[in-house]
């Protein structure tokens, strides 16, 4: 019989309270970033971050990769490019595509 560990991991979901995909300011009625860092790394990896948008109106959100900007209302600010998971056009889950820029003030 092969035992298998899995290694601990910290995580932070951030509240944010702006929010524009390609540039575009997105009014959202609720929007978060979830940030995983696997033990032993400095930075999360590429895919260890995710992001949710809600919106208070439909907006199409064909599938594709983006580049997402958010603020959190203390002042941290986030971006990277992300993979659109999911969309009903009224909530929008966007999965890490890439570095998240500004992450480092978060897990340090």
């Amino acid at each position: 019989m092969t035992r298998c560990t899995v290694g601990a991991m910290r995580s932070w979901r951030l509240l944010l309270s702006e929010v524009a995909i390609n540039e575009v300011a997105v009014s959202a009625t609720y929007a978060d970033i979830f940030i995983v860092l696997r033990e032993g790394d400095a930075l999360p990896g590429p895919n260890d971050w995710e992001a949710t948008v809600r919106t208070p109106e439909r907006q199409h959100v064909p599938p594709g990769t983006y580049e997402l900007r958010g603020g959190t209302p203390d002042d941290v600010s986030l971006s990277g490019h992300a993979v659109l998971r999911f969309s009903n056009g009224l909530q929008h889950h966007f999965r890490g595509d890439g570095h998240l820029g500004g992450v480092e003030h978060v897990v340090a």
